[in-house]
């Protein structure tokens, strides 16, 4: 836990020499200065949770950062993972270099990608002030705004920032339930213009998808925004490949470890990613990230809270029984009794299932839910009646053989070194006119695959080696340019580029006083050089987003009418002085004193968080 109290040093400060009784905190060349507080106003202010959040049950947050008058800022922690993306190391000490130009010391903190996504489920808080990471290239979130968005509401789960805005949350609340979407396109476009002008993060990039493979032994690698042509969030490279030679099994070398063959309580990570190979969903997305049918063929909204759908026929499950709507509704009521995990935001708006029909299902929401039919639906994961009803503890199972309807059926598992799965000779992704349907120009036509295996390998350095001996055919992870450009350099491997719609999302933790405060966060947001990161260290491999805007301008929810706090460390200071905050001789930041320290007060409060100084009608203390 990254843990400073400058509270600790208050009875030091009282012993100092310094000239806070000026109003303004003052620049007295020492270290600290004596807590000027004008009557009413509390020395220091702690870190804590600032409203009742029906999410949190706990007694303190994660961290400990205290603000005091005229007190120089205590170091800040921030942190990253070195495993989420091979430069980000790189754009944390970008973040950092903007915090040393507003005079803010920083505590760097590279932790492991698990820890640092757990905080994901824990809503608590972070541990720390800033925490960064990309998001992952979920389907649903090229799809629909809400799995960005909706996160900032303040009963997600995945509110582990603690933000809140209340014109934010009205106008999310309404957007979740507008199911007219030219209606629900403005909302969406409105709460991207309070998010970014609040600097609610910061969302610095959507950095490109690059990789490496080999293109000498299979053709038909599919461009899909936010995966590339070989992650494991969409399936359509496995399903399109052709080999070129007379070897038909198709290796993807991985990092990563799956820890369990149970989909639906899988808690993220490898295993929910890969065992959707296995699996369908009631609809897919295609490269375009648009809905087309899985097991689901038709059907859609008959009123407000009823969705009715026409499910495929002749479908069967890997074991020879038949898929029916009696599947779908054991497993919407299986989920639901027993709280899956994984398929949380698919079942959580259903009040009831109904079978109407083998092959007809109708779903009874518990109130109107706009993304039902993008975000839900899409990659739901269906299982098996007969495999699952006589399991006494779902959420502990772990099937031996997992059964499902996917593209491929499962042959191996060997913890943390392989997995291996099959061609599902009838399934409709490998038939090449439906394939032609959904990828366009990328399709192709042939025999394809007959066997996936992924092999897990220790390091980028090692993958990169295997790739080049030709004892894997592709890197199933995210590489640097240079990384890329080095596999690349032979023959028959090629670097792989594209779009993104996961952000690099760099967390505030808002039950911070230091955050809390607008100026320092639109300071925050003006000394960060994303654009220079971007060109630079990626090469620009990457988009930089106009404002914190966490919703990618390859969606069709994308606006750009947002504010956006240009580059300017100048103006960035300039703001922090008018605000009151000062400087001491070795240019460490202090918190405002005097008058200043009692306007800070003011701007932290609930209703005030989201105002700048001049809304609040408080002086300029420069």
């Amino acid at each position: 836990m990254a843990a400073t109290a400058t509270a600790l040093g208050v009875t030091g400060l009282a012993g100092c020499t310094g000239g806070g009784g000026s109003g303004n905190g003052g620049t007295d060349g020492g270290s600290s200065l004596t807590p000027d507080v004008p009557s009413g106003t509390p020395e220091t202010v702690e870190t804590k949770y600032w409203r009742e959040w029906e999410t949190i049950d706990a007694d303190e947050p994660p961290l400990d950062y205290s603000a005091t008058a005229g007190a120089v800022l205590d170091p800040v922690p921030l942190e990253f993972s070195s495993e989420d993306d091979p430069w980000m190391r790189e754009h944390a000490l970008m973040v950092q270099r903007g915090l040393d130009a507003l005079g803010v010391k920083t505590q760097l903190n590279d932790r492991p990608l698990n820890q640092l996504y757990a905080q994901s489920w824990d809503t608590k808080g972070l541990e720390a002030i800033i925490s960064m990471s990309t998001h992952g290239p979920d389907p649903q979130r090229g799809l629909d705004p809400n799995p960005l968005l909706m996160r900032r509401s303040e009963t997600s789960l995945s509110n582990y920032d603690n933000y809140y805005h209340p014109d934010l949350q009205e106008v999310l609340t309404e957007q979740s339930q507008t199911t007219d979407r030219p209606e629900r396109e403005e909302l969406v476009a409105e709460a991207q213009r309070i998010f970014s002008e609040d600097v609610g993060a910061l969302i610095t990039l959507f950095p490109d998808i690059i990789t490496a493979v080999n293109t000498e032994r299979w053709s038909g690698y599919v461009q899909t925004p936010g995966n590339g042509p070989t992650k494991d969030s969409f399936v359509w490279s496995e399903v399109n490949l052709q080999p070129q030679t007379d070897d038909r099994t198709y290796i993807k070398g991985v990092t990563t470890s799956m820890n369990s063959l149970n989909l639906p309580w899988a808690a993220g990570g490898a295993e929910a990613k890969r065992l959707t190979f296995i699996y369908d969903g009631l609809f897919d997305a295609t490269p375009d990230l648009e809905v087309v049918p899985a097991l689901a063929t038709g059907g859609g909204f008959v009123d407000d809270t009823t969705v009715e759908l026409t499910l495929r026929e002749g479908v069967e499950w890997h074991d020879g029984e038949p898929f029916t709507a009696e599947d779908v509704k054991f497993t919407v009521e299986l989920y639901k009794e027993h709280s899956s995990t994984s398929q949380t935001p698919f079942y959580e708006p259903v009040e009831s299932v109904e079978v109407l029909g083998d092959h007809e299902v109708r779903f009874n929401l518990k109130g109107p839910d706009a993304a039902f039919m993008t975000q839900r639906v899409v990659r739901s994961v269906i299982i098996p009646k007969h495999k699952w009803e006589d399991v006494e503890n779902p959420s502990q199972h772990n099937p031996e053989s997992p059964v499902g309807t996917g593209p491929f059926t499962y042959e191996n598992w060997e913890l943390g070194t392989r997995f291996e799965v099959s061609k599902n000779e009838g399934h409709w992704m490998f038939d090449d006119d439906w394939r032609a349907d959904v990828l366009g120009d990328q399709a192709t036509t042939g025999e394809g695959v007959d066997r996936v295996i992924w092999i897990n390998v220790g390091n980028i350095d090692s993958m990169i080696g295997s790739l080049q001996g030709g004892e894997i055919d592709a890197i199933g992870t995210t590489l640097s340019n240079s990384q890329a450009d080095r596999a690349a350099s032979t023959a028959g491997v090629e670097k792989m580029t594209s779009g993104n719609f996961a952000p690099l999302d760099t967390k505030l933790m808002f039950s911070c006083p230091l955050v809390r405060d607008k100026e320092f966060r639109v300071a925050l947001a003006k000394s960060i050089d994303t654009e220079g990161f971007a060109a630079d260290v990626l090469q620009d491999r990457a988009t930089v987003p106009s404002g914190e805007n966490p919703i990618s301008d390859l969606t069709p929810w994308h606006t750009s009418d947002t504010t956006h706090y240009e580059f300017d460390i100048d103006g960035a200071k300039s703001l922090l002085e008018q605000a009151g905050y000062t400087r001491d001789d070795d240019g460490n930041l202090r918190f405002p004193n005097g008058d200043a320290w009692a306007a800070f007060v003011e701007r932290i409060q609930p209703g005030n968080m989201h105002k700048r100084r001049d809304e609040l009608g408080q002086a300029d203390f420069s």
